[in-house]
């Protein structure tokens, strides 16, 4: 038995619904004429119309005529494959600024495209049935409720993020290798890596409060103070954590089970 409670939404959750629906608008009008253009130009050279000629299309050897630049950019592809990873990998170091700045337009190209593909009422569709269960559970916390329907005070960003975190034993080990893993990629880039824990650090102070605040209350600093002070990225913070609330457990099994060979 499942009990939905609805209310009034925030007024900044219900700006963010009304912009959301007017943009699904926008696009539901650009997909439907965009496709009602397409098919009327195929049904348009079916039954003789001004459209497109298929049947002149197919007698061209399409194949054939693209083979004709295939296979030399094939060749020449093949034969510098080599020496591109050859030079990748002598000047790694001074392409690092070029690769990074490739990756940032590739990710950015590629978040432009699923946004616009789960624009459409296909993506929504897909996207409702992938993310309908977590929604509906994070509507169950406490949390949830408060920051969507207008019932109270804002919770805080770290009961927040208490709220959607893991609290099982491999869910915080991946969470807590992941938060260590982003506070010490500041090394990757020198000088600019130490900018970039600015903004990171109460990020980092958060998502380990949300995790061990019960268990280790004053290691939400810890993991303040290890960003913002310079090299001090390599102090595991979350992993701390980790250890403190789940290694005496552990420690004491393997205990139990040794004792239980002998």
């Amino acid at each position: 038995l499942k009990i939905n409670l609805l209310g009034t939404h925030r007024p900044e959750i219900a700006a963010l619904i009304n912009l959301g629906n007017a943009w699904f608008g926008v696009v539901d009008v650009v997909t439907d004429t965009v496709v009602g253009t397409a098919t009327h130009m195929v049904g348009g050279s079916a039954g003789g119309n001004n459209g497109l000629d298929l049947a002149k299309w197919k007698d061209l050897p399409v194949v054939k005529l693209l083979l004709v630049p295939t296979v030399p950019l094939a060749t020449v592809a093949v034969v510098c494959a080599p020496i591109v990873v050859g030079v990748l990998i002598v000047g790694i170091p001074f392409l690092l600024p070029l690769l990074l700045l490739l990756l940032s337009i590739t990710l950015t190209i590629g978040t432009l495209s699923s946004a616009l593909y789960f624009s459409t009422r296909q993506g929504r569709t897909k996207l409702h049935h992938l993310l309908e269960p977590m929604y509906l559970t994070f509507l169950t916390t406490h949390s949830g409720q408060r920051i969507i329907y207008d019932v109270g005070p804002r919770p805080s960003p770290q009961s927040l993020a208490k709220a959607v975190l893991p609290t099982g034993m491999i869910g915080k080990l991946v969470t807590s290798l992941l938060i260590d893993f982003i506070g010490s990629a500041s090394y990757l880039i020198p000088l600019l890596g130490e900018a970039f824990d600015l903004t990171w650090a109460p990020t980092s102070m958060i998502l380990v409060g949300a995790l061990y605040d019960d268990i280790m209350p004053n290691l939400k600093y810890v993991a303040l103070m290890e960003e913002l002070l310079p090299l001090t990225d390599w102090i595991p913070s979350a992993m701390l954590g980790w250890v403190r609330e789940f290694g005496p457990g552990i420690l004491e099994e393997w205990r139990g089970r040794g004792q239980g060979m002998k």
